[in-house]
């Protein structure tokens, strides 16, 4: 066989990457943390260092100068009280040498004295000053102008301050020579100082960023584990939630709470597929049934035109039954899929009566009554007339469907404040109060209702419905069994949507 021409692409068995090729994982949280930790604290050193280090030199360099200077000033005084020599109008040895003496304590620099020409007068030792070449032309001119100069050669400060020594005596110039090596030493310390600090900083850093990521990523990895058990459809094994009270133990309780909310939600699929199975099978068996026989009745060899009408009436009923079941999942579609509702004004006492009226012949065959009242002034709403008319029906069906026979079902229209209000009342056994916030959510239908059919979706519809239009859907009160009765035994559900404001009615 002959080989393919060109290069062959050679192909990787990946972790469950598609076309088997492997991801290549980028920098991790831990090396990201400490690299952001070190290299924050070494530039917060570097500009300490920099706003301390320059600063510090320079103001070492000027109470330096500042110290020659009101040293000088200080023994001018004293320099001008200093005798002179008769013959040589030279001020007096002995005392010169204790005034330069005491200069030179006050200044910390190396005091001499020159005359007019530049000719030292007095050193306190025999090494000649080293002085740069143009100094002395300026001290010259310092002194015909009788002003100070000074000038810094290398690491050492000169000073030349023109002074009058001895009463009515000539002038000179004291010359002060003061090393600066002290303002380089002190800025060393403070430099070496600063690395020592540096150096302990970013080790304490190290430590810290060590610390904070191996707990930040033990706390991120259980979340990792128990995303990974999510994502193998393990809901029913619980999740510890973090409670630390930070940016991870929120996310931490948000993921145990999706985790609780995905759990009900499969729970409730379960139990939609197990009641859709029943509720299903049951009227379509019985529907298939029904019309067998009807087929048998209407046989012309034995035509049964009576039985065949109560086979017609009960498959209609099955009818019903599947129809009933196909809007409750429609308008549990719609929710889901956030569909806009209209808000328009309605007259909430007309709805009630209108689908009170629908409800008249199942009312009739059940022996209940449905008694609709209103208050003394129209109830308008703010809303959705169709959805406010599903809400009305689930309220009558709910309260006809477990109210005794004989009894009467209440419904009343009222405005309070700026909601208008619908109140639905039965006599039936009420709800439990352990099940009175369940019986709101889907899927779920009250212990009352055993021995009807249904897939406990009315009331969950109801409630969302509300909430969509800006309202809601309560259980005001509910009397079940070993309960007091009050006023009136049963369960009172209160629908309030916002009322609608007279312009628009007017409108």
């Amino acid at each position: 066989m002959s080989r393919p021409a060109g290069p062959v692409a050679s192909t990787s068995v990946g972790d469950g990457q598609p076309g088997g090729r492997r991801r290549r994982r980028g920098l991790g949280l831990r090396p990201k943390v400490l690299s952001a930790l070190l290299l924050s604290s070494a530039v917060t050193l570097a500009v300490a260092a920099l706003a301390v280090l320059s600063p510090l030199e320079q103001r070492l360099r000027r109470e330096g100068e500042a110290g020659v200077y009101a040293a000088i000033s200080a023994s001018r005084p004293e320099l001008e009280e200093i005798g002179t020599d008769p013959r040589t109008r030279r001020p007096d040895t002995r005392e010169l040498a204790l005034t330069v003496a005491i200069l030179r304590r006050r200044s910390a620099a190396e005091v001499t004295v020159l005359d007019g020409r530049l000719q030292t007068v007095y050193a306190p030792s025999e090494q000649d000053l080293d002085l740069p070449g143009d100094f002395y032309g300026q001290a010259l001119r310092a002194l015909r102008e009788n002003r100070r100069i000074h000038t810094l050669s290398g690491d050492e400060l000169i000073v030349a301050q023109p002074v009058q020594i001895g009463r009515g005596g000539a002038r000179y110039v004291v010359v002060l020579v003061r090393r600066m090596q002290y303002v380089i030493s002190t800025v060393q310390v403070v430099r070496d100082a600063f690395l020592v600090a540096a150096a302990v900083g970013l080790g304490i850093a190290l430590l810290l960023g060590l610390a904070l990521t191996t707990t930040l990523l033990r706390r991120l990895e259980r979340l990792r584990e128990a995303a990974g058990r999510l994502q193998e459809h393990d809901l029913e094994e619980p999740m510890h939630a973090d409670e630390r009270r930070d940016e991870v133990g929120e996310l931490s309780r948000a993921f145990a709470g999706m985790q609780e909310r995905l759990r009900q939600q499969e729970r409730a699929r379960q139990a939609f597929v197990a009641t859709a199975s029943h509720e299903l099978r049951t009227p379509l068996a019985s529907l298939d049934g029904t019309l067998e026989l009807l087929q048998d009745d209407l046989d012309p060899p034995r035509l049964d035109l009576d039985d065949a009408r109560e086979r017609a009436a009960s498959a209609r009923e099955h009818s019903l039954r599947l129809s009933h079941l196909a809007t409750d999942l429609l308008d549990l579609s719609r929710l889901d899929a956030e569909v806009a509702l209209r808000a328009e004004p309605v007259e909430l006492d007309e709805v009630c009566r209108a689908v009170a009226a629908e409800f008249d012949h199942r009312a009739h065959g059940l022996d209940v009554d449905i008694d609709v009242s209103a208050g003394a002034a129209a109830c308008w709403a703010q809303g959705d007339p169709g959805a406010l008319a599903r809400i009305v029906r689930i309220l009558l069906d709910n309260a006809c469907g477990v109210a005794p026979q004989g009894s009467t079902v209440w419904a009343q229209t009222e405005l309070r404040g700026e909601d208008a209000c619908l109140t639905v009342a039965d006599s039936g056994p009420g709800v439990p109060q352990a099940e009175r916030e369940r019986i709101f959510e889907r899927f779920q239908r009250g212990s009352s209702s055993r021995g009807r059919s249904g897939f406990g979706l009315g009331l969950a519809i109801g409630r969302e419905l509300a909430t969509r239009m800006g309202g809601s859907l309560t259980l005001l009160h509910s009397t079940s069994d070993g309960e007091p009765g009050g006023d009136r035994a049963g369960a009172r559900f209160q629908l309030r949507v916002p009322a609608a404001s007279p312009k628009d009615i007017g409108d």
